[in-house]
């Protein structure tokens, strides 16, 4: 564990030794120490235990591979380029695609020259992993990361908006004017065809990893890396015949549009809750619609989990807080987010 949250549990158990220092004294602290020690033991369990619900959606165990050899991503990166070509209905060859030029751009972000750090910008002023011109950034940026800020340094949201602008400039219909389009040079073309063929694609499995024994804790790990993947509501996704996101009809896209015919894999509001519920252990309740929880599941609210449901909608409440698609979620999917329940019907899971 790194960062503030490293800190933080720095500051805590300095602050708790100097007390129990102050307390007890030193003649005294031989005295004290084995119960000081079993409640400090004790407060450090419950101090990893939080940092661990709260950071365990990060990605979670998603497997994503691809075939580069020496020229593969870094992990941190194989699951962004799928994620991005989904958005913005890239095709098979999207995945690729993007990490080539990710790579000839700027060695996935790694390079020294002038305009891959931040802050920085290359001679004709190009910026970022994707090294953008301040124009296009200003026409195709996205964030990609949904922290509410278009970054142009930052990996996600700059992968994300080199799809937006491959997409509108013809992909995938068109992949060689596109990626001319992102730079004015066959030979540019001809290298990012080349290295992506030696990827051969980048795929993705989900796979959340190892759960929390405790039903309510391994519900909540499950919640975060289903939210952390930023998967789009599509309406009917997640009703095949496996849980799991599926096309619809229409998806919601990074942008906030409403888009019909997409290609993306999404999920809509039951088909959220039904995934959710199976990949954290439970039976398939089968491709139900929102208003057939509240008969699929016992009646009432659960002691610490309970599914809210009517015609329209359903979501579910996992310790006190709201899962399930909502507006105010990345592409409108599934997350956590604030709901009401006036008008809506409790179910539980049995036992919680």
């Amino acid at each position: 564990m790194s960062g503030p949250r490293s800190n933080l549990g720095s500051l805590i158990r300095r602050r708790v030794a100097m007390k129990v220092l102050a307390r007890v004294g030193k003649a005294k602290l031989a005295v004290a120490g084995a119960l000081a020690l079993a409640a400090f033991l004790l407060f450090l369990v419950l101090l990893a235990a939080l940092a661990g619900a709260k950071s365990s959606g990060s990605g979670g165990g998603e497997l994503c591979t691809t075939s580069g050899g020496s020229k593969s991503p870094p992990a941190k990166l194989l699951r962004i380029y799928p994620a991005a070509a989904a958005e913005y209905e890239l095709g098979p060859r999207g995945p690729g695609i993007l990490a080539a030029i990710n790579y000839v751009e700027s060695d996935f972000g790694r390079s020294p020259l002038p305009g891959v750090a931040r802050g920085t910008q290359n001679g004709a002023g190009a910026e970022g992993p994707m090294q953008f011109l301040q124009s296009s950034w200003e026409a195709y940026g996205v964030d990609g990361n949904g922290d509410g800020v278009k970054d142009v340094y930052d990996a996600t949201d700059a992968i994300f908006g080199a799809a937006n602008l491959l997409h509108a400039e013809g992909a995938p219909g068109d992949w060689y004017g596109a990626i001319w389009h992102y730079n004015h040079a066959d030979w540019y073309v001809r290298k990012v065809e080349r290295i992506a063929g030696e990827f051969g694609g980048v795929s993705c499995t989900a796979r959340p990893g190892s759960l929390p024994a405790q039903p309510v804790g391994r519900l909540l790990y499950v919640a975060q890396w289903i939210e952390s993947r930023k998967i789009p509501y599509c309406w009917g996704g997640g009703h095949g015949a496996r849980p799991g996101p599926s096309g619809g009809s229409y998806c919601w896209n990074a942008a906030g549009e409403q888009v019909f015919g997409s290609t993306a894999q999404g999920l809509d509001c039951s088909g959220s809750v039904r995934w959710l519920l199976v990949l954290a252990g439970y039976p398939d309740p089968g491709a139900l619609v929102s208003g057939q929880f509240a008969t699929a599941y016992p009646s009432g609210p659960g002691r610490a989990v309970t599914i809210w449901s009517n015609a329209e909608h359903v979501f579910i409440e996992i310790d006190g807080r709201d899962w399930g698609t909502s507006e105010s979620n990345f592409a409108h999917g599934p997350g956590f987010a604030d709901h009401t329940t006036e008008g809506f019907a409790a179910s539980h899971p049995a036992g919680l």
